[in-house]
């Protein structure tokens, strides 16, 4: 005896074309419903059903249609109106991030812990984002790798840009390797070496001493013929020097980022028309970048936070939130002093609540 194959899933298609024959055609008039459900590889329960939900009439026969799930049945977001102003706001000030950028912004600054996927539907209802596009798989160079501690290593680097007049002018970069941090970002009118040299001082001065400088092979910083000053420079400091040729691109791969950023804003912004006002909008970009961009290769949190040596403390304060268990306030700031931990948190219309080694002040 062999047992017939019967599908678990019928289309309204087929169910309408079933039912038609049975009860329109004739011909089975005097055939039990079990038996022609059978001919037709329908078991007889799940025939019975739908002649039952019509009550027979195949008048009724678009009341087999599946019917969507209303997920939210009230018409409202579940985000609620005023995450969705912040999103918006968010949207509207920086229109190239995506979701997951806009959901760590929202939790890195205001503790709003709210899914991409709903941060994504939002916008694309709003026209606000492309639907998603399946990634073509590319080699890319292993991004992976960082130095273990701030100014271990700092990389340097000059793009290129036209302003609307046709002049073109020149940002030199220096950003630090293990958090992203950019320590210098200025236009220059000429691409000289004593303009690098200015560039790479200035960094020294307000930073400190790096360990390493990794630069490409471009002749504003090395020469085949001779030893340059800039190289003497670095020599003089004892700073080790790492200049990579066009095979070792992912040795830039985190300064690359910063002018891919950079691209993108302009992209929105639209082209700068005077190297003054070039100079005050990459100024903003840059405090823009290291205090208020969350990046997404070191997990959400900002350049500063690790630069500064907060890293640890951060994520220990947003884990408290992500727990529940920090519901009331929201982090102003996270600092040291004098070796002891400053939290600064409060609601807006409220007072500010410090506490100091996880102590609030004044309790000590």
């Amino acid at each position: 005896m062999t047992r017939s194959c019967r599908k678990s899933h019928h289309t309204f298609e087929e169910k309408k074309l079933i039912l038609e024959r049975y009860l329109n055609s004739g011909q089975y008039d005097n055939v039990n419903p079990g038996e022609f459900a059978g001919i037709c590889g329908v078991s007889a329960s799940t025939f019975y059903r739908w002649g039952h939900a019509i009550g027979w009439d195949i008048t009724r026969i678009d009341e087999l249609r599946r019917k969507r799930k209303n997920k939210n049945p009230n018409g409202k977001s579940r985000l609620g109106e005023a995450v969705e102003g912040k999103i918006l706001a968010i949207k509207s000030k920086h229109g190239n991030w995506g979701p997951l950028k806009i959901k760590q912004y929202l939790f890195r600054h205001e503790q709003i812990l709210v899914p991409q996927t709903s941060v994504y539907k939002f916008l694309k209802a709003l026209g606000l984002v492309e639907g998603r596009k399946k990634r073509t798989k590319t080699v890319a160079h292993d991004k992976s790798f960082e130095y273990e501690y701030p100014m271990a290593a700092v990389q340097m680097d000059l793009m290129h840009l036209t302003l609307a007049s046709g002049i073109v002018i020149f940002l030199v970069t220096l950003l630090d390797d293990f958090s992203r941090y950019v320590l210098s970002s200025r236009f220059i009118a000429v691409k000289t070496m004593d303009n690098v040299i200015e560039s790479f001082r200035e960094v020294v001065r307000k930073y400190g001493v790096m360990d390493n400088l990794l630069t490409d092979c471009g002749s504003e910083f090395v020469s085949w013929q001779r030893f340059t000053r800039f190289e003497e420079l670095l020599v003089d400091m004892d700073v080790g020097y790492i200049a990579s040729g066009p095979d070792k691109k992912e040795n830039q791969g985190k300064l690359e980022r910063w002018h891919q950023t950079v691209r993108e804003e302009l992209r929105n912004r639209g082209p700068l028309d005077y190297s003054s006002e070039a100079q005050l909008w990459i100024r903003d970009m840059v405090s823009m970048y290291n205090f208020e961009r969350p990046h997404q290769a070191i997990g959400g949190l900002l350049p500063a936070d690790r630069f500064f040596g907060m890293r640890e403390e951060i994520e220990a304060e947003l884990e408290q939130y992500r727990a529940g268990r920090r519901q009331d306030k929201q982090i102003y700031m996270v600092c040291r002093v004098g070796g002891r931990k400053l939290v600064v948190s409060g609601q807006q219309g409220e007072d500010v609540t410090l506490r100091l080694d996880g102590k609030l002040v004044g309790e000590e």
